[in-house]
């Protein structure tokens, strides 16, 4: 997270550079964040703002998220020796041909990237 002091700055180097000619998408380029960045920056330090970010995020609690239970269910999946080899893309819709729904294709390549394993089909192989 960007300080306050380092926002100020940045904004003032914005301010002259655009007054010079520079774009404000180019700056904001060079200074490695976006334009919408800069412009909530502004936004902050307006009137007497303080430049503090109040956003307030995301909601910690999703009701729909994975289980404990269900990950470890996941990757026990993944790792039988019939799945070993395949990635979620088509372990899925072998267990729904089996009327087993464990988690979505995107929920599968969600748990094995949180336990570091990559999994994709290219090219008809496997790359793990």
């Amino acid at each position: 997270m960007t300080s306050p002091a380092d926002r100020r700055k940045a904004l003032e180097i914005l301010d002259a550079a655009m007054a010079a000619g520079a774009r404000a998408r180019a700056l904001a380029a060079l200074l490695g964040v976006g334009l919408t960045t800069l412009q909530r920056w502004r936004q902050q330090f307006a009137g007497v703002g303080d430049g503090l970010d109040r956003r307030k995020g995301s909601p910690s609690l999703v009701s729909h998220r994975l289980s404990d239970d269900e990950r470890q269910r996941i990757l026990l999946t993944c790792n039988q020796p019939e799945f070993a080899a395949l990635p979620p893309g088509q372990i899925v819709p072998v267990l729904a041909d089996r009327v087993l729904y464990i988690g979505s294709e995107r929920s599968f390549y969600r748990v094995l990237h949180a336990r570091g394993v990559r999994r994709q089909l290219v090219g008809g192989r496997l790359r793990s």
